[in-house]
């Protein structure tokens, strides 16, 4: 009986179920498109690459890896307003070897100037003399 009804009721329930099933794929493209971030970062090494070839100086680079990069924050925070991961894990700054810090106190506020290090992933930041 499930099937007879379902074909009986196709021209009203029909048109409805393919309006949904559209607006579902095409929402599905966009997502894929929003929080694709190959592009950007092949435009990275493009822009890389163009720099070592002396095609461009260093202002322009400069001024298109801050625009590539914007576009990239943008895609993560795309991704996590649609619920997925992030590339990469969790970005972890480690201060403790330059301020002394603990883990579990409140972190310093860094001197102006100052360089941090920047690890991904969970492993120790690297002794001076391992450079």
């Amino acid at each position: 009986m499930g099937f007879l009804k379902h074909l009986l009721f196709w021209p009203v329930t029909g048109p409805a179920f393919l309006a949904r099933f559209s607006l579902e794929k095409v929402q599905g493209v966009v997502r894929d498109e929003l929080t694709d971030d190959a592009r950007v970062k092949e435009g990275l090494l493009d822009l890389q690459l163009r720099l070592e070839l002396g095609e461009i100086d260093d202002d322009e680079y400069v001024r298109e890896e801050a625009r590539l990069m914007e576009e990239l924050r943008q895609i993560r925070r795309w991704r996590e307003e649609f619920g997925m991961g992030t590339r990469g894990g969790v970005v972890q700054v480690a201060q403790e070897e330059r301020t002394g810090e603990r883990p579990g106190e409140a972190p310093e506020t860094p001197p102006r100037g100052a360089t941090l290090e920047v690890s991904l992933g969970g492993g120790a930041p690297e002794e001076e003399g391992e450079r």
